[in-house]
């Protein structure tokens, strides 16, 4: 690994610690720290670790996604940062994908117990589903970024070869 190649990677571990900092505060930095979101009348409180590691990721899949392109796939440290930081985004974005489904609505369901009283429920549609589609969207384009990266980098490596 070239000394420029270090100076990006720790430049970048500075760079979420400093947003880490912004975001969550000093106590983000601790192992059970713990994050409230207030959604209208609604606290949810997550664990810290939970956020910062999809933040991580995001950050590291932004940074190298530029450096990438900007490299044109030429750099080979650069090309494995980045595939592996789109696997694990994939990854991110397929848990997200299990929780939509999970609160989306599928047209032609039944509530059980029938609630009683209403003889006919119609659902004029469900926000969750517009969510989950986007995100399978992301998915197969992260998907595709992935198979051309992977493509470009066994090239690249290939003629470095010779």
């Amino acid at each position: 690994m070239k000394k420029e190649e270090i100076y990006w990677l720790l430049g970048t571990i500075g760079f979420i610690i400093f947003l880490t900092l912004i975001l969550f505060g000093v106590d983000g930095l601790k192992s059970d720290s713990l994050t409230d979101i207030n959604v209208h009348d609604t606290y949810y409180v997550i664990e810290s670790i939970h956020l910062f590691i999809p933040l991580v990721i995001l950050v590291f899949f932004g940074i190298y996604l530029i450096r990438v392109l900007c490299c044109n796939f030429k750099n080979l440290t650069v090309n494995l940062i980045f595939i592996i930081s789109d696997l694990a985004l994939i990854l991110v974005f397929t848990f997200i994908i299990s929780l939509l489904n999970s609160m989306r609505e599928i047209p032609g369901t039944i509530e059980y117990p029938p609630l009683s009283g209403i003889e006919n429920i119609t659902y004029d549609g469900n926000v969750w589903n517009n969510f989950y589609y986007a995100l399978l969207s992301v998915q197969l384009i992260l998907l595709l970024l992935l198979a051309f990266s992977g493509i470009k980098t066994g090239i690249n490596y290939k003629q470095n070869q010779k």
